[in-house]
């Protein structure tokens, strides 16, 4: 995938970046992510991302979602000046389950694997 302009994604253009390899990077607290998430995604809450951010693929494009997308707009912007193509889904968690995007609830933690 070629690194695109935006930083946003909106619920089709997450999905197609989903189906096209990338992954989804969840960046809120534990709570948030008990409650519900992505499917498979990537665990790092942005708190600890100054820190983790080395454990991602650094070979695929992350998505980054949160809530409601101010958190994964920060997160992504910060990936990419570390060289990572990443985007960050628009309106976040609350906008895909809008959407119909698949989640998932109850405590998992799966972080990330180089």
């Amino acid at each position: 995938m070629a690194i695109r302009r935006t930083i946003e994604l909106g619920g089709q253009e997450a999905l197609a970046w989903l189906a096209a390899g990338a992954v989804a990077l969840d960046v809120r607290e534990r709570g948030e992510r008990d409650a519900v998430r992505m499917p498979d995604s990537l665990w790092i809450p942005i708190t600890e991302l100054a820190r983790r951010w080395p454990e991602l693929p650094g070979s695929l494009p992350v998505l980054v979602y949160c809530s409601a997308g101010s958190r994964s707009y920060r997160a992504a912007k910060f990936l990419r000046e570390r060289g990572l193509e990443s985007a960050a889904l628009v309106g976040g968690i609350n906008e895909w389950i809008s959407k119909g995007g698949a989640v998932e609830a109850g405590p998992r933690e799966l972080a990330p694997t180089n």
